[in-house]
């Protein structure tokens, strides 16, 4: 080995050169840095001869012993480019941030289900290891199946197999789809406690670069269906007109996901509540659960569900669809209590009191409440005989009352924010009015139609 730097350079770097013969051609690489000359001027007088020394004492051991200990002096509070002439090219720069993501996978024992579903089955690969790249890669580079596939070589332990057991580990996962999901839940449990008296579900779709849906696939002879299109025609989240797919997903109280569930994009999505949560009440201890959703996913028979064996429901509702009379009740400004201490307060002070009084900021964050009874009747899908006054008798659909309120809150805060919301949102209309007419504006955000005085 032998020196090399620049010698114009009044700052130059110190490496250590080898020289080797690639076929007819003689090259050279630099095979350690030693150090930059204002680097190493802090702990040596004459960094030059520093450098002439370290050479000198490698090339000594190297031919003694046939190998040489090199001492690196790493600068903590220095940042390195990633490629600056080091005997290290990026090509052999591996990835192992990922053995963080791997203790929790390791933690979860997810190894254990895939030795019980293979027990059976004569497999060539090993579908943990897929398996096990593929939800880190999806965490950290999150890409198609193919493309972790062309990327794993950036791992440390340079996983080996093929892109089509990629597909058939897929299938297995396929065909133990709720047991998997279960087997997550009972390990994550044991890791980390899950609480589930609280459950939130709501559904979302994706969109698929497809012109035409997926068809259904009939049995020729009997005429059933043996598989539904997954691709279809439906309400697109973001207003798409191409076939979509539909994800409904349960989380617990924490954020946790429990379960989920993929339907064509067509399917009416409160259909999917009540059979999802179904599963979960297998897999969970907790039965006294309340579940969470918007007014899309509140429906009478998932309320009526719900309302069932110690089980509860908190749903959003739309005002304008409540009766006249409970209307008038949620308007009307009586027995409104505030949350922090059940005192009596009305709505007319919580709009009026001075904000800017340090003594009513307890108040400025606090919220005004109240509960107004809404019982309504629901049909239980259940029949009875009913007798008429002229003696006939006819069946009727039975039902029952289910109790539930309206609960109705007020916020000065939440109040203040929306008012600015709104009040920007008329700027921008005015300043759009000004510059175009309203007729040539189409509909979308900018759309000065959904301002309504009021």
């Amino acid at each position: 080995m032998k020196l090399n730097y620049d010698k114009k350079s009044k700052n130059p770097t110190y490496f250590g050169q080898i020289s080797f013969r690639i076929g007819n051609k003689s090259t050279t690489k630099n095979l350690i840095r030693i150090g930059k000359h204002d680097e190493l001027l802090k702990d040596h007088d004459d960094p030059l001869q520093y450098a002439m020394d370290f050479v000198k004492n490698w090339n000594e051991e190297q031919k003694k012993n046939n190998k040489m200990t090199v001492p690196v002096n790493i600068r903590f509070d220095t940042k390195l480019p990633r490629n600056n002439g080091v005997a290290v090219p990026p090509s052999k720069l591996y990835n192992v941030g990922y053995f963080f993501l791997q203790k929790i996978y390791q933690q979860l024992d997810i190894s254990g289900f895939f030795k019980s579903v293979e027990a059976d089955k004569k497999i060539t690969f090993d579908s943990n290891l897929i398996n096990r790249f593929l939800v880190i890669s999806r965490i950290l580079w999150p890409d198609s199946k193919l493309g972790m596939w062309e990327h794993k070589n950036q791992f440390y332990e340079q996983p080996s197999f093929e892109y089509q057991h990629i597909l058939r580990m897929m299938d297995i996962l396929a065909n133990h789809f709720d047991d998997y999901l279960e087997y997550l839940y009972t390990q994550s449990d044991k890791v980390y406690k899950r609480d589930t008296s609280v459950l939130y579900y709501d559904c979302t779709n994706f969109y698929n670069e497809v012109e035409m849906e997926d068809e259904d696939i009939f049995d020729e002879v009997t005429g059933e269906l043996i598989r539904p299109g997954l691709r279809k025609y439906g309400p697109s989240k973001e207003h798409r007109p191409n076939p979509i797919v539909q994800m409904g997903l349960f989380i617990d109280r924490n954020g946790i996901p429990l379960t989920m569930d993929i339907n064509s994009g067509s399917t009416n999505e409160q259909t999917t509540a009540i059979p999802l949560e179904k599963k979960i009440l297998k897999m969970v201890k907790e039965k006294d659960i309340i579940y969470c959703s918007d007014g899309g996913l509140g429906s009478s028979h998932i309320r009526l569900f719900n309302s069932m064996q110690g089980r509860n429901f908190i749903v959003t509702q739309s005002i304008k669809k409540l009766s006249n009379v409970l209307q008038q009740a949620v308007f009307n400004d009586y027995e409104y209590k505030l949350l922090s201490c059940n005192k009596p307060v009305t709505i007319k002070y919580m709009k009026e009191f001075d904000r800017t009084d340090t003594d009513n900021l307890a108040l400025y964050n606090d919220t005004a409440y109240k509960v107004i009874p809404a019982d309504t009747l629901v049909d239980i899908g259940l029949t009875e005989e009913k007798t008429c006054r002229n003696g006939n008798v006819k069946v009727v659909k039975s039902k029952a009352e289910l109790k539930q309120n309206v609960i109705v809150t007020f916020s000065r805060k939440m109040m203040e924010y929306q008012r600015s919301v709104r009040n920007r949102q008329i700027e921008r209309a005015k300043a759009l009015l000004r510059k175009s007419d309203p007729d040539e504006i189409k509909k979308g955000p900018n759309d000065v139609k959904k301002i309504r005085p009021g």
